[in-house]
């Protein structure tokens, strides 16, 4: 048996408990230290796992020893020389991929959440044991999914199976419970498709779209970096997200995100489904093993700090879409728009003057995953401008080479020279290896696009190939962008005037979400939790309140309610012209040369 070995019960999923019970056979001499994972790797936050931790006990020949709570994290437990038993509980109800979830209908895993690591024996085999429990009828047909390696297993996945390490241990997320399962080949490589949650998707249509852009990507990288690999997908009524490993990912999607028929079109759910499944399974190679050299290895005790978040989320980020385009899924219309989505996204937000990609990366731990109302007027998000930056520095490098080099030129370098060698990159790593292949003096253009606020040179280096960029007023709130078949028409109806400010509505009135930097709301004194009751004398709601400001053309200014801590307030609230920040792309038909040069498809369309 390895020297650590799990057992895992959920005899208590009504309690949302998970039992597990650690085997330390050689225990180190002296003293044992045992902790758990402060975060999990690829999502940058602290989140104290050890916390669900609700009872722990250790016993040496079924009599209990004694243990030492050392940190917030830890135990210490005196050594006799003989193997030991941890036992331990951990409350399990988060539905996210981060950490743990189980009741009575459906059990998920994260290691990070529910292995303790047994410090000095972390290079050695690690087993588990998944057991079935006792309280399951006939009727519920419940089975277990994982990429991890079996060993003794009946033919519903419970039983055990093995890993090297540790790190290899927490990397392998399990799925239990009822789902429907299926599979499709890529290269030799299996690679099965969970699905929790919908039972009725069309999961031969799902293998057949994930099977092109597998098949996409490989092609992309030169080789395949794994022997199997598993999407675990967890339907939901309303949910988005996705987490990397080294041979799976764990995602949640809309249960409507999924299709139920055999129609060929892809609706935008399920576009957005098959972008995420993209950018997960691009992660094999870029962030699991093309990673800083700050994550080499993780530190899961604490903050692993980098600048280069940018370059393994942004960058990702950028070939997800692409990746669709390239596997003969959506079209070049369809992929622009997406791209003028994003380019909206980050032209939207403010804090893209404050903050630099390089401050974004660097600062994930404390500012990305701590957002509160202030967020979009302070900082700018690693992935979206990321993956603008990623847009940039391709269109670059194909321009100023001739088209003899791009950026995929440099991540497939950069797995040659860094990823298949299991070496981290360097701070200053991409822009090397981007020197390297292109020849070029690139400081300049990295201090722009990277570590400062100025604007990226999106509009140029899109009209380099063939594509025209235009900022313009909203048509309406839902108005995100779009790729045009004709310049945009100068008499289109839009909105007049600036809101400043994001709402929902409540039974008590139109609350405000957040305030926009030097927006009409701002200026107005409006702050996020206002409850605005009356705007111009009228009572405002989601689908008015931009109707009932736009009317009125003969003031400066007009009279707006708020409640605030429950006092009323009277403010006036300037008639501001609406900002130009939508953007729209149109593609002269006769540029699709240089066009269809860059995104270079790989696979006829479907």
């Amino acid at each position: 048996m390895p020297l650590v070995h799990y057992s895992v019960s959920m005899e208590e999923a009504h309690a949302h408990l998970f039992n597990v019970t650690c085997h330390i056979n050689e225990p180190c001499p002296g003293e044992q230290i045992i902790s758990l994972p402060a975060w999990i790797p690829g999502s940058y936050l602290i989140r104290d796992f050890a916390k669900n931790i609700i009872r722990i006990k250790v016993f040496c020949a079924d009599v209990e020893i004694p243990i030492e709570k050392i940190d917030k994290d830890s135990w210490s437990i005196p050594i006799t020389g003989k193997p030991i038993t941890v036992f331990y509980q951990v409350y399990a109800r988060d539905r996210s991929v981060r950490t743990a979830y189980l009741d009575q209908f459906r059990g998920f895993i994260n290691g990070t959440s529910l292995f303790l690591r047994v410090h000095g024996l972390e290079p050695n085999p690690h087993s588990v044991s998944i057991s079935k429990p006792t309280w399951l009828t006939a009727q519920k047909k419940w089975s277990v999914s994982t990429a991890m390696m079996p060993n003794r297993i009946d033919r519903l996945g419970f039983g055990q199976y093995v890993n090297e390490s540790y790190d290899t241990l927490i990397d392998h997320p399990f799925e239990i419970g009822e789902f429907i399962k299926s599979s499709f080949l890529v290269k030799g490589i299996h690679h099965n498709v969970v699905i929790t949650g919908n039972p009725h998707a069309n999961i031969q249509r799902i293998c057949q779209d994930l099977k092109l852009i597998v098949e996409t990507q490989v092609k992309f990288w030169g080789d395949m970096p794994v022997d199997r690999y598993t999407f675990l997908v967890n339907a939901v009524s309303d949910g988005y997200g996705g987490l990397e490993h080294s041979h799976s990912t764990a995602l949640i999607c809309s249960k409507t995100d999924l299709p139920v028929d055999a129609d060929a079109s892809i609706n935008d759910g399920y576009l957005k489904f098959l972008g995420l499944c993209s950018h997960e399974y691009f992660h094999l190679w870029n962030v699991k093993r093309i990673k800083p050299e700050a994550f080499s290895p993780y530190d899961l005790s604490k903050e692993n700090y980098t600048e280069l978040l940018w370059a393994f989320e942004g960058i990702t980020s950028y070939y997800d879409d692409l990746m669709l385009y390239k596997a003969g899924l959506i079209d070049e219309k369809r992929y622009l728009s997406l791209l003028a989505k994003t380019i909206t996204i980050v032209k939207k937000t403010n804090g893209r003057s404050k903050q630099t990609l390089a401050e974004s990366s660097f600062y994930a731990w404390t500012k990305f995953y701590k957002q509160d109302e202030s967020a979009t007027n302070s900082i700018v998000s690693y992935y979206s401008k990321g993956s603008l930056a990623a847009l940039c520095l391709d269109l670059h490098l194909r321009k100023k080479t001739d088209g003899k080099t791009s950026l995929d030129t440099v991540m497939r370098t950069l797995w040659n020279t860094y990823g298949k060698k299991n070496k981290g990159v360097p701070e200053n790593g991409v822009e090397h290896i981007a020197e390297l292949v292109s020849g070029l003096d690139l400081h300049d253009f990295f201090h722009r696009i990277i570590r400062s606020t100025k604007e990226l040179p999106i509009k140029p280096l899109l009209n380099s190939v063939g594509v025209q960029l235009t900022f313009t007023t909203p048509s309406g709130p839902s108005d995100s962008g779009d790729a045009a078949d004709t310049p945009l028409d100068k008499n289109r109806q839009a909105i007049k005037h600036d809101l400043g400010f994001s709402h929902s509505n409540t039974s008590d009135g139109l609350r405000i979400k957040q305030v926009f930097d030097d927006g009409a709301a701002q200026r107005a004194g409006i702050a996020p939790g206002d409850i605005i009751m009356a705007v111009n004398r009228q009572k405002p709601s989601t689908n008015n309140i931009q109707q009932i400001i736009d009317l009125e053309r003969k003031k400066s200014a007009i009279p707006i309610h708020i409640f605030r801590d429950d006092v009323l307030h009277t403010l006036q609230f300037p008639l501001v012209p609406a900002p130009k920040n939508i953007a729209y792309l149109y593609l002269e038909p006769s540029k699709m040369l240089p066009l269809r040069s860059w995104l270079n498809r790989q696979t006829k369309s479907r």
